[in-house]
């Protein structure tokens, strides 16, 4: 079977060559900490950032401006979806200031939030202009009262990219981006309103370089999960367990990403396994989660009324903070000689056990499992580390994430893939819920037979430190004992 290409496969490799090196063009000026004032059109703006561009003409930028009008979400974390308005013919901007020049073009739209039970929407202007051979794309929010504009937009009554073409004090093409503020300073009051504007620019930038090498997305996400169903589950899980587990949080690991990222792999496992619920009528699925590690996805599934249980080879401290009913096991797993009773088989960076993933799912007591593999580090099936080497257009992971995809093809599955929304690099989810015709018994058992043999499993952290002060022992007591 063909494989979908993802990431790196698909890349052209030559245009991949040259953004990059555009991108190490990149010098920005920023006036964050001081104002700059300059008259544009009949009004003055803030001077907020600006940079220097090669080679890019106005209808990249303007094709970068269409893409945000339209799709807000791409560039607002919080905004959820965005919805363009219908407007009568005599509908004129909000502001007069809302046109830095002659007005090109005039949007309406509504940005959605994500928290909509906190958070309103908002009606916001949007304004293409040309003065002279510049273009500006001004963003003006369409409320009556400060208390109406949500947390994440700009303290400011309007606010704009420009697109400068070469003049008398520069040379180059430039990106802008200016602002008006209602008090002076108020759209740079703090350090997360400065990094936003930082980040702001530093995307404006490399969105038209991109737009000028016509340069395609090389990964799409929420093919097995829609967007809509994953995000409206995550911010429920995330109301939910987030404020709690992060300020309770007691392993020496980072709770703000772990806490976040397994809140957003159990919201898309939900959003999957209702998929199968709604359309089959069966009831809730059952789990295990391979290397469970923290077993923070095991309490979330579990509160969420999922039956199933994680294994590990180490307990930790936060296990205690769970309630009873969450089924973690300490246990060295032998992946040739386990039995999965269950109808879903979870390997979340299971390290050595991930190729063995889809192996234990078509070995299951269960007809029809399952199963879903986020691959992390590279392992054989012989618990031993695989040596891969990049090649060109091709990273070490999408290679071994390719070879747990042909692992999973050899036990019979048919392969689908998604890019999770999670805080990590690794985010290639592999999962298999439907069986090919073929009868690949036999292919399955010699896996097994060729990943037993001269099997290894992984030396557990716990037992590591511990050699290592015992090492540390000896060292520290040799020079006394030959004194």
């Amino acid at each position: 079977m063909a494989h979908q290409m993802l990431g790196a496969e698909e890349t052209d490799t030559a245009i991949e060559t040259l953004r990059i090196a555009e991108f190490a063009k990149f010098r920005p000026t920023y006036h964050l900490n001081e104002v700059k004032s300059v008259d544009v059109g009949s009004n003055q703006w803030r001077v907020l950032a600006s940079v220097d561009i090669q080679d890019s003409e106005d209808v990249h930028f303007l094709s970068v401006m269409d893409k945000w009008t339209h799709a807000a979400e791409t560039i607002i974390p919080p905004v959820k979806r965005t919805e363009i308005m219908e407007l009568a013919k005599d509908a004129v901007p909000t502001h007069g200031d809302a046109e830095l020049g002659i007005m090109a073009s005039h949007t309406r739209r509504v940005l959605i939030p994500k928290r909509q039970g906190k958070d309103r929407p908002l009606e916001e202007d949007v304004v293409i202009s040309r003065l002279d051979s510049d273009i500006y794309a001004c963003f003006t929010p369409r409320a009556n009262d400060p208390s109406e504009i949500p947390f994440y937009y700009p303290q400011a009554v309007a606010y704009a990219f420009g697109y400068l073409s070469p003049g008398d004090d520069h040379g180059l093409c430039q990106l802008v981006i200016l602002v008006r503020e209602p008090v002076a300073g108020s759209a740079t009051a703090t350090n997360k309103q400065r990094m936003v504007w930082q980040d702001l620019l530093k995307r404006l930038y490399k969105w038209t370089v991109t737009e000028r090498f016509g340069y395609q997305k090389r990964v799409e996400h929420d093919v097995v999960v829609g967007y809509e169903q994953y995000v409206a589950k995550y911010q429920e899980l995330k109301a939910k367990y987030a404020l709690r587990w992060v300020e309770g949080w007691t392993e020496q690991t980072d709770p703000k990403k772990f806490v976040y990222e397994d809140i957003a792999i159990a919201s898309w496992l939900i959003c999957l396994w209702e998929q199968d619920v709604d359309s089959n009528g069966s009831d809730r699925p059952t789990f295990v989660d391979l290397g469970c590690g923290n077993g923070f996805l095991v309490y979330l599934l579990t509160s969420e009324g999922y039956a199933g249980y994680g294994i590990d080879q180490c307990s930790r401290k936060i296990w205690t903070q769970y309630d009873c009913e969450v089924d973690l096991r300490t246990q060295t797993l032998e992946p040739f000689n386990f039995v999965a009773d269950v109808d879903w088989v979870i390997g979340n960076h299971a390290d050595e056990l991930a190729p063995w993933v889809p192996v234990i799912a078509a070995r299951s007591s269960k007809p029809n499992a399952r199963f879903v593999v986020i691959p992390c580090c590279p392992h054989e099936l012989s618990g031993k580390k695989m040596p891969l080497k990049a090649t060109a257009g091709q990273s070490k992971y999408h290679i071994y994430v390719k070879y747990i995809c042909e692992l999973s093809e050899q036990c019979g599955f048919e392969v689908e893939r998604e890019y999770l929304r999670i805080p990590s690099t690794k985010n290639v989810a592999v999962l298999g819920r439907k069986r090919t015709d073929r009868d690949c018994r036999d292919a399955v058992e010699t896996l097994a037979a060729s990943g037993q043999h001269g099997f290894v499993a992984r030396v557990p952290d716990a037992v590591k430190n511990e050699l290592r002060l015992e090492k540390a022992k000896h060292r520290a007591f040799r020079p006394a004992e030959s004194q």
